[in-house]
C-alpha cells in the first residue's frame, strides 16, 4: 500500500521514497468512467487547468465589478478621495517644474488649491497617476481606472500563487478576488488600498519564491519542484530575480502607502517559521539600502507633519482595551464578506487535520494574523487598512477545497467545472450586492465659475470641499482660479495630536465673517453646501446667517447627489471685494508651523 503526497508529487512507499512528475498522479483522459466521453473530459479538464484561461478570468471579474460601479467618478469617500486625485496633479506639476525651493512651490500651491496633501502620502502612486493625467486628461475616472489596474494585479498574483502552490486549477481564485466586500468596495475609489495590496502581494509572492528553495519533494517546497525542469541548477537561476522582485515591489509599497511596512513583520515571520527549510541569501546590504530608499517619504512627513505623526503612535492606554484587539477581527465580514469568513473557518479545519497542507496553512494563516494583530496597535482603525488579508483568505478557500478534491479522486472534470461554474457566481453575486457611495454634482459648480468668474476666488463650505477643489483644478490648467476653504478661514474642526475632532472658532461675528470675506480672502463667490450635515458647528451657522444677509446675491442652486448634502447654493459678493496677493497658512492637523505672507502660485 502506498501512500500519496499530492502536494509535493512524491509517492512513499514503504522502504522507499521516488519523487514522480505531477501530472503522472492526474488521471487522463483514458481513465474516464465508463459512458463517458473522453475527448469532452480532457478539453473540460485542460481548460480547468489553463492558466491563459485562468489570467483573463481575473481580468475579467474585474472588469464586470468596474462596469457595475462605471458611473460612479470614486471620490466619495471624504476628505482622502479627492486629495488623492489631486495629489497626481500636483506632483506632475511639481516634476515638470522642478522647483529650486520645493517648500515653497507647496505652501504657494496649497495657497490656490487647499485640497492637496502632499506631505501625509509617499509619492509613488501620485506620480504614475499624473503621468495618466498627461495623456488622458485630469479627470476622476482616470485616477479610478488606475486603481483597478491594480486590483487586476492583485487578481493576477493571486492566480499565480494558487497555480504554483495549491493546485494548477486553483488559480481560479484569482477570479473571485475583486468580487470580495473590500475589494470592490475600494477598487472603484480613489484610494491607496488596492494599489497597497497589490504590491505587498507581489512582495509576498516574490519572497515566498525566494525563501522557497528547498530540496524537489521535501517539506516546505513547491508544486513546480516536482515537475520536470532543466535541474536544480536551472530551477535557483529562474529564481535569481525573485529578491530583486520582492525588495522591489516592497520598496514601491511602502513609497505608496506606509501602513505597507505590516509586510516586512509578514516577511520576518515566515523567515522565523522556516528558518532550517530555505534559503534567503540576498546581501542584507542592499536590502537596507532599499528600504532606507523607501523610507525617506515618511522621514520627511515626520519632519513636516509631526503632529499627524504623533497621533497615529499607539499609546499604553489604547493597547490595554479589549477593543483595540478586536476590532479587525470583528470587522472581518465587511473586508472578505461573511460567506468567505465561513469558508475560511472550514478550510481551516480540514488542513489542520492534514499533515501534507500544513505548510500551506502556516504560510497562510501567520499572514492574516500578522496583519490584524499588527494594525490593533496602531490606533488609527478602519477595515481598509487589512485589505491585504483578502488574497490570503481567497488563498485559503482555494487550498480547502483543493485539498478535500484530492481526497475525490472520482470526481470527473464535468463536476469540477460545474463546482467552479457555482463557486464564480456566488462570488460574483456577493460582489454584486456591494453598494458604494456616490456624490455628484459639484463639477457643474466648479464648471459654472470657470464660465462666469474665471480669475475669481472663491469660499466653500462644505463636507465636499476636497470635491469642488479636485475639479477646480481640473478645470484650470493655467492657475487662475483659487479655492478658499472656510474651515481655515472661519474656523477649524479637525484632530490635532489625537483622533478627537475639536472645533476652534476664528471669527465669532456676522462683521468679522463679512470683513474677512471681502479682505482677508479676497473672495468674489461663496459656496454653501445645504443639508443636514452642513450647520452642525456655530461657525457654520454664523457663515450662513451672514451670506443671508444683505451684501450676497444667489446666483444659482446645484443639486448635488450625496450622504450627507442635497445641494449647493452659490452666492455673489455685491460690493467690491479687495484683491488678496499673499495669504496666511495654518495647518493645525499636521504641524504647528505658519507660513506667513504666500502668494498663491501662478504660471
Amino acid at each position: 500500500m502506498c501512500r500519496v503526497h499530492r502536494q509535493y508529487g512524491s509517492v512513499a512507499i514503504p522502504g522507499r521514497h521516488i519523487i514522480v512528475p505531477f501530472q503522472a498522479l492526474t488521471p487522463g483522459p483514458a481513465e474516464a468512467a465508463p459512458g463517458g466521453d473522453p475527448p469532452y473530459r480532457a478539453r473540460v479538464a485542460a481548460l480547468l487547468r489553463s492558466p491563459a484561461a485562468q489570467a483573463g478570468g481575473a481580468l475579467l471579474s474585474v472588469a464586470l465589478i468596474a462596469a457595475l460601479h462605471a458611473a460612479n467618478d470614486g471620490l466619495w469617500f471624504q476628505g482622502d478621495s479627492p486629495r488623492h486625485a489631486a495629489n497626481g496633479l500636483f506632483w506632475w506639476d511639481f516634476v515638470r517644474a522642478l522647483p529650486s525651493d520645493p517648500v515653497t512651490y507647496t505652501v504657494r500651491y496649497y495657497a490656490r488649491y487647499p485640497i492637496i496633501s502632499p506631505a501625509t502620502y509617499p509619492p509613488l502612486f501620485y506620480l504614475i497617476e499624473g503621468l495618466v493625467y498627461s495623456m488622458t486628461g485630469a479627470s476622476p475616472f482616470a485616477a479610478k481606472a488606475l486603481v483597478l489596474s491594480f486590483a487586476a494585479i492583485a487578481a493576477l498574483y493571486t492566480t499565480a500563487w494558487a497555480r504554483r502552490w495549491i493546485d494548477p486549477a486553483a488559480g481560479w481564485a484569482g477570479a473571485i478576488l475583486p468580487c470580495l466586500p473590500g475589494m470592490v468596495l475600494w477598487s472603484n475609489t480613489v484610494m491607496l488600498n488596492v494599489p497597497a495590496t497589490a504590491l505587498g502581494l507581489a512582495c509576498l509572492y516574490h519572497f515566498r519564491r525566494w525563501a522557497d528553495r528547498a530540496a524537489p519533494g521535501a517539506p516546505g517546497s513547491d508544486l513546480e519542484s516536482s515537475r520536470p525542469r532543466a535541474g536544480i541548477r536551472g530551477a535557483a537561476e529562474k529564481s535569481r530575480s525573485d529578491p530583486g522582485l520582492a525588495i522591489g515591489a516592497l520598496s514601491a509599497a511602502l513609497l505608496t502607502y506606509y501602513q505597507s511596512a505590516a509586510i516586512v513583520l509578514v516577511c520576518a515571520v515566515w523567515f522565523v517559521l522556516l528558518r532550517g527549510r530555505s534559503r534567503v541569501d540576498a546581501p542584507l546590504t542592499y536590502v537596507a539600502i532599499a528600504l532606507g530608499l523607501a523610507f525617506v517619504p515618511l522621514a520627511l512627513s515626520l519632519y513636516f507633519a509631526p503632529v499627524q505623526t504623533i497621533r497615529h503612535l499607539p499609546s499604553p492606554g489604547a493597547l490595554v482595551r479589549l477593543g483595540a484587539w478586536t476590532y479587525y477581527w470583528s470587522v472581518l465580514p465587511r473586508v472578505v464578506g461573511a460567506l468567505a469568513l465561513v469558508l475560511a473557518a472550514v478550510s481551516l479545519v480540514v488542513l489542520a487535520a492534514q499533515p501534507s497542507w500544513r505548510t500551506e496553512l502556516m504560510y497562510l494563516g501567520s499572514w492574516i494574523a500578522v496583519l490584524l494583530v499588527g494594525f490593533s496597535v496602531i490606533p488609527a482603525k478602519d477595515p481598509r487598512y487589512v485589505l491585504l488579508a483578502a488574497p490570503a483568505f481567497v488563498l485559503l478557500i482555494a487550498t480547502g477545497a483543493a485539498s478535500i478534491l484530492h481526497r475525490l479522486p472520482g470526481v470527473t472534470p464535468g463536476w469540477r467545472a460545474a463546482m467552479l461554474a457555482a463557486s464564480l457566481g456566488a462570488a460574483f453575486a456577493v460582489g454584486w450586492r456591494v453598494e458604494i457611495p456616490r456624490v455628484s454634482g459639484l463639477r457643474d459648480v466648479a464648471e459654472f465659475l470657470w464660465q462666469n468668474g474665471r480669475g475669481d476666488a472663491v469660499l466653500y463650505d462644505g463636507h465636499y470641499t476636497g470635491v469642488f477643489g479636485f475639479y477646480v483644478r481640473a478645470l484650470d490648467p493655467s492657475f487662475e482660479q483659487r479655492v478658499v476653504s472656510a474651515d481655515k478661514l472661519i474656523y477649524q474642526y479637525g484632530p490635532t495630536t489625537s483622533f478627537r475632532f475639536i472645533e476652534q472658532s476664528r471669527l465669532t461675528t456676522m462683521a468679522e465673517v463679512l470683513d474677512a470675506i471681502r479682505t482677508r480672502c479676497g473672495c468674489r463667490w461663496v459656496a454653501l453646501e445645504a443639508g443636514p450635515d452642513q450647520e452642525r458647528l456655530a461657525p457654520q451657522r454664523l457663515l450662513r446667517q451672514t451670506v443671508g444677509a444683505s451684501g450676497f446675491a444667489l446666483m444659482r442652486s446645484f443639486p448635488l447627489i450625496a450622504p450627507d448634502a442635497s445641494r449647493v447654493d452659490l452666492y455673489r459678493v455685491l460690493d467690491s471685494v479687495s484683491p488678496v496677493s499673499t495669504v496666511d497658512l495654518t495647518f493645525p492637523s499636521f504641524s504647528t508651523r505658519v507660513y506667513a505672507g504666500i502668494a498663491p502660485i501662478t504660471r
